[in-house]
């Protein structure tokens, strides 16, 4: 008879014992696992009917039997006294190493489900396909929540990020103590969890967003403090579009771009942007370096710090899709701006059989530095690219005047 699980840790989980005619064979809870050098399900009773006291002894075996059996990462052999790190534990050694912003409300997610479930003693090679399928099921019925208190669901790609993330935490534990292991669980890729939004803006809904950024209408009833709060949104909104179309690039790449001289991403003198900043290491979302259109020069010369000084244009963009009616239910995201520019100057691009610059402009292709052409700072390093979105950033200012000036 199919047991209920009561708590699992790794292959080991605490469930009663039923007879095949569905009578309880006792009134104690078992600790169950799969021995694989016996090829058999063996279960041991825990002489209690309390959950908590049942997990206490599942977690005492556990430890025993195989927490404190690993491998020495130098002869191999197995040594006792070994106990892998809390999976807490695992996520705040990572996030004190890694600089990527997105990594913190992805782990904070795992943290949440190990207290909801009473999971805090897991560990890191205690993380397996179980547990996995269990943060997947409960992290589905937990909505996302906005500060002003709007609730929408939580989407299989929000929820596989924050199980890639685990994976990291856990692959980086186990490196930083040089033990021979890794995470024993499966990210699903983006083409199961997501599918990819089918909405591009063409020209005309460019320069449309590009106005509704530039001219601030407002209720005469506003105040002069409503007032200087939307130019503030409206002046980050419109930093964001004009950066966003000058770079291709990811938002959270245009949110990190500033033109302090310590973090060497505006190089003035040679006219180059590196979307890098210096001392941040490259992730598989490559950051180009690039070189500015020249309708951005005076822009990134005029400007100090961060080029978007608000904290975040979400809510401004969101209020733009709403105004200008483009389609929602996840088409109208802040990647939009990034898949439109590429949609619209692939073919520009294509004629001339230039399509990999623009690649190398969305960071999907590294510079062949065997390419005399393709190596940076030579004079037509992805020239064909920055030339069509020059020439893209002119027929807006001309259609939206101050769109980037």
């Amino acid at each position: 008879m199919q047991k209920k699980e009561l708590y699992r840790r790794g292959e080991y989980y605490l469930a009663f014992d039923f007879k095949n005619d569905g009578t309880p064979r006792s009134k104690n809870l078992y600790i169950f696992w799969y021995d694989r050098s016996a090829g058999r399900l063996r279960s041991r009773s825990t002489g209690t009917a309390s959950a908590l006291e049942g997990k206490e002894r599942l977690d005492r075996l556990y430890d025993e039997q195989v927490s404190d059996c690993k491998f020495c990462p130098t002869c191999g052999q197995s040594f006792a006294g070994y106990r892998s790190p809390l999976v807490a534990e695992a996520i705040g050694e990572y996030l004190q190493a890694t600089n990527y912003k997105a990594a913190e409300p992805r782990l904070e997610h795992i943290l949440n489900y190990l207290e909801a479930k009473s999971l805090e003693s897991t560990r890191a090679d205690d993380v397996d396909g179980h547990f996995i399928d269990g943060f997947r099921t409960w992290a589905a019925s937990v909505p996302i929540v906005s500060p002003k208190g709007m609730s929408r669901p939580r989407t299989s790609g929000t929820i596989e990020g924050s199980v890639r993330q685990l994976r990291a935490a856990i692959n980086f534990a186990f490196k930083a103590r040089k033990l021979p292991h890794v995470a024993d669980f499966e990210v699903k890729s983006a083409n199961e969890v997501s599918r990819s939004p089918w909405f591009r803006a063409d020209e005309a809904q460019l320069v449309q967003m590009f106005r509704y950024a530039w001219v601030l209408d407002h209720p005469d009833t506003a105040t002069d403090k409503q007032l200087a709060k939307w130019r503030r949104e409206r002046e980050g909104l419109l930093n964001f579009l004009r950066l966003s179309v000058a770079t291709w690039a990811r938002p959270d790449a245009v949110f990190d771009f500033s033109t302090a001289p310590q973090r060497d991403q505006w190089q003035s003198h040679v006219g180059y942007m590196n979307l890098n900043p210096k001392g941040r290491a490259q992730t598989k979302k490559y950051r180009p370096l690039i070189p500015a259109p020249r309708q951005m020069v005076a822009l990134l010369d005029a400007n100090e710090g961060p080029f978007i000084k608000v904290k975040s244009v979400r809510t401004a963009f969101r209020q733009m899709v709403a105004t200008l009616d483009f389609p929602v239910d996840g088409q109208s995201g802040m990647k939009l701006i990034r898949r439109s520019v590429s949609n619209l100057l692939r073919p520009i691009l294509d004629d001339s059989g230039q399509w990999h610059q623009g690649r190398m402009m969305m960071g999907h292709v590294k510079p062949n530095e065997s390419d005399k052409y393709a190596t940076p700072y030579h004079p037509k390093y992805m020239s064909h690219a920055l030339s069509a979105t020059e020439a893209l950033i002119d027929r807006i200012e001309d259609a939206a005047p101050g769109a980037f000036s």
